[in-house]
């Protein structure tokens, strides 16, 4: 059927259909707007005559309603090639006409409503008028993805409402699954899927079209409905050739994963899982999607050896030379059975080290949900005060008498190690205390950030210079910063643990708990006081930017500006003066036995002084180790600016280079032309980035069927700080201008970076983040200011509410809703 002849009206087309087709249509009403304003008496008698006629339940079956119809649109601006339209204007649901038909009032005003919310008045508009059908599942299938053209089928639904309009309207909750287009039956594990995927199917061969917007219901009795058909009009913005790229490159993905998931010399596991915000989270990081030098610099600094040799350094077990993050089609995946391998203690012996991690691959494998949480509710990674409890309630039964005992004998001499602040540290390379090692090596990389002064600013005027500099940044970056970040960051993962575990076995309140983490004053909040010496007169900008001036919003890209490059971020004012709540928190006396009590029941020699010292130096000193590795960082990324810029490259083309590809050419000889080598690099690098966008992958893979049917996880968001606000919406980007008016509105941004940190200068209501989890750096920042925050929403709900105009954000009752 010819879509010129098919795509007229949404009206006229389901009119065809319906006429012509076997498919499930409610039975339809039309009429037009030139009928209605001259005679609307006589389209009211006709609808009558219509409901008589039409509207039995010996014709449409227990699930079509017989007194309540949906009045909807039908506009000549809406449902063409050019311009869908959808939910823009108003449909009607649930009118009630009862069985003599006389109750038309309500009727005759949801048709006029329907009329009026049309842009301008049209004889050839038209209402359409079917009856309601009693739905269990509502949803919209487009037989491509939207934005480039890619071959999925991605079906939006909800099946929690009962209404039909939820999707497109954009209220209440919905799910999103993408199927690739060539997926087999035996990928989908759900008979329902399957069918609405073959309906689209045959809805593709009625229309003589692969790109579609399909709208839907499915009743009780499991048939599905065709509620409107329409073609996709955004084409020509997808990406040319997109089926051919992504289907040779499913092929190859599927070869890596069946690689992958097997089983690996020197590693515990039967299997694994990746994910995007497990452990190291590059999700929250870089990005799901990052440009290839961001990915680059966060393998080097973190992922490809740093992770676990930071880990070796506190007690852990040694691991063999594995990367932790993975790339499928660019984008950055963290092996979890890695993850769960690198959180075992030292010198369990192969059973136990199997049988944990197995079973903690298992249970992520059950819980997908947690894949942000493994190291609180998955894995056993310190010895906590809860740990029977957790490990009765999960993993009962796993392990012999004999076997749980060394496993928890192991995790006390880790824990009780890293507790332990009295042992001695000779020099900075000495590892017998980890967190006191971590720390000298962060002072010994400050000084050298300051010894270096403006030198790196003569650096940038010679081009011979530049490489050798960003090769020697970046080596003292990784021996002196991301090592020791990496380890005082597990530290803050151990002391968050003993705290929650502490709140678990009522030692301590969720209360008191909050008014510890306010009492503890990092790095960010001296940021936000210094930032108020400015505003009020008594501190330089050109000192503040001296030492705040590195920060970025993306910490590893190089399209993100430096506080430095943003003059505008000191436009705003503070409404209010900041005041950080640094009142010295002490334990009560009950607190204090209680605590103890734990400590020596987890055989964790400490006392409530040194417990309380470990809480604060772990949280705070992460904070400040970031602030000072992220400089060398971000001192290479304007050295590679300059570099580029030497040979006429621009931010944009080195972007999508690899760092590895940059600084190699220090030490070997490049045999052509400097300019088009790397030119026809990034340009290979840009190719591979949009054929990995192309590609839908979800956070979470647990088999290689995941690369056929792709399911959006919704995330568990993460409550932080006190209070219920309801405020507007402001969502703002790596890229947002700091002159963006903040106050009084609820902040939405992707990650949890430390180069946001300057929205904590505007008297802001709230925070909700995409990516992040409850020890990410914004989560420690919201509960330093007690501010309400729900970090880590996940895709699904971070769009609706960064779309919406105002959001309801009750941390107390760990709600958020958008309004």
């Amino acid at each position: 059927m010819s879509s010129q002849v098919l795509f007229t009206s949404k009206a006229d087309t389901l009119k065809v259909l319906y006429n012509t087709t076997e498919l499930l249509i409610a039975p339809l009403f039309i009429l037009n707007f030139e009928e209605w304003k001259k005679l609307p008496e006589t389209v009211l008698q006709d609808f009558c005559q219509f409901k008589k006629n039409k509207i039995t339940r010996e014709l449409l079956g227990e699930c079509i309603a017989l007194d309540f119809f949906a009045v909807r649109s039908s506009s000549v601006h809406e449902d063409t090639n050019e311009n869908s339209g959808a939910g823009a204007f108003l449909s009607i649901l649930n009118v009630f006409v009862d069985e003599s038909g006389n109750s038309l009032q309500e009727l005759s005003s949801a048709i006029n409503k329907v009329f009026k919310s049309y842009p301008i008045e049209d004889n050839r508009n038209q209402v359409l008028i079917q009856p309601m059908i009693q739905a269990v599942l509502s949803g919209v299938i487009t037989t491509r993805v939207l934005t480039d053209g890619s071959p999925y089928y991605v079906i939006n639904y909800d099946d929690e409402s009962g209404k039909t309009d939820t999707i497109t309207s954009g209220v209440g909750s919905s799910k999103t699954v993408y199927v690739y287009r060539n997926a087999k039956s035996s990928d989908f594990d759900s008979n329902r899927l399957y069918s609405i995927v073959e309906f689209a199917k045959k809805i593709e061969k009625i229309c003589n079209s692969d790109s579609l917007d399909i709208e839907f219901c499915i009743d009780s009795q499991a048939n599905i409905y065709l509620l409107q058909v329409r073609p996709l009009c955004t084409q020509s913005h997808w990406i040319e050739g997109a089926d051919k790229k992504v289907s040779q490159n499913i092929n190859y993905l599927i070869e890596f994963l069946e690689r992958r998931m097997n089983s690996q010399v020197g590693v515990f596991g039967k299997t694994t899982i990746l994910g995007c915000m497990p452990d190291w989270n590059p999700a929250e990081m870089i990005g799901i999607t990052p440009r290839p030098l961001a990915t680059s610099l966060y393998r080097y600094f973190i992922t490809k050896r740093v992770w676990s040799k930071a880990r070796e350094m506190m007690g852990y077990r040694t691991m063999p030379p594995e990367e932790l993050m993975i790339l499928l089609g660019g984008r950055p995946y963290i092996d979890v059975r890695l993850s769960f391998n690198s959180f075992l203690p030292a010198g369990l012996d192969h059973i136990t080290g199997e049988a944990l991690v197995n079973a903690w691959i298992d249970r992520l494998n059950d819980n997908p949900q947690l894949h942000d949480k493994i190291e609180f509710e998955i894995a056993q990674t310190a010895m906590t005060f809860a740990f029977e409890e957790q490990y009765n309630k999960y993993y009962a039964g796993l392990l012999s008498k004999e076997r749980k005992e060394e496993f928890k004998q192991k995790l006390s001499l880790l824990t009780a190690n890293c507790l332990d602040l009295s042992k001695p540290h000779n020099k900075l390379f000495s590892c017998e205390n980890s967190m006191a090692w971590a720390f000298d090596a962060i002072a010994e990389l400050s000084n050298r950030q300051t010894s270096r002064g403006d030198y790196l600013l003569s650096i940038q005027k010679t081009k011979e210079k530049l490489l050798p500099q960003i090769v020697l940044l970046a080596e003292e970056c990784k021996n002196l910063g991301t090592i020791a970040f990496s380890i005082i960051a597990r530290h803050a993962f151990i002391a968050e643990s003993l705290l929650r575990s502490a709140i678990q076995k009522g030692a301590l309140s969720q209360e008191r708990y909050a008014d510890l983490k306010l009492s503890i004053k990092t790095i960010s909040g001296i940021m936000s006081e210094d930032f108020q010496g400015v505003q009020q007169g008594y501190l330089s900008q050109k000192t503040f930017m001296e030492k705040y001036g590195h920060l970025r919003p993306s910490t590893y890209d190089i399209l993100s500006s430096r506080y430095l490059d943003r003059k505008e971020i000191f436009a705003g004012s503070i409404s209010h003066e900041f005041q950080h709540n640094i009142a010295a928190f002490k334990f009560t006396a009950k607190e204090k036995r209680n605590i103890e009590k734990l400590l020596d029941e987890a055989k964790l020699p400490s006392s409530i002084n040194n417990f309380h010292e470990y809480i604060i130096n772990a949280i705070s000193g992460r904070e400040y180790a970031k602030f000072v590795f992220t400089k060398n960082i971000s001192e290479i990324i304007e050295l590679i600016a300059k570099f580029g810029e030497s040979y006429g490259l621009d931010r944009d083309i080195m972007s999508y280079l690899d760092v590895r590809d940059i600084m190699e050419w220090s030490s070997q000889a490049l045999l052509q032309d400097p300019q088009d080598y790397f030119r026809n690099l990034a340009k290979k690098g840009k190719d591979d980035f949009d054929i990995g966008r192309s590609l839908k992958l979800g956070y979470l893979i647990r088999s290689s069927r995941d690369i056929f049917i792709v399911p959006q996880h919704r995330n568990a968001p993460n409550f932080v700080g006190s209070g219920q606000i309801e405020a507007p919406i402001c969502k703002l980007s790596a890229t947002s201008s700091c002159a963006e008016q903040l106050d009084n509105c609820v902040i939405c941004i992707e990650s949890a970076d430390p180069g946001f940190d300057w929205i904590f200068t505007r008297n802001i209501a709230g925070l909700v983040t995409k990516f992040g989890g409850t020890n990410s750096h914004m989560a420690i920042r919201c509960a330093e200011y007690g501010l309400p925050a729900a970090i880590g929403v996940g895709e699904l709900l971070f769009e609706k509410i960064s779309q919406a105009k105002k959001c309801l954000l009750n941390v107390d009752a760990n709600v958020i809703v958008p309004m």
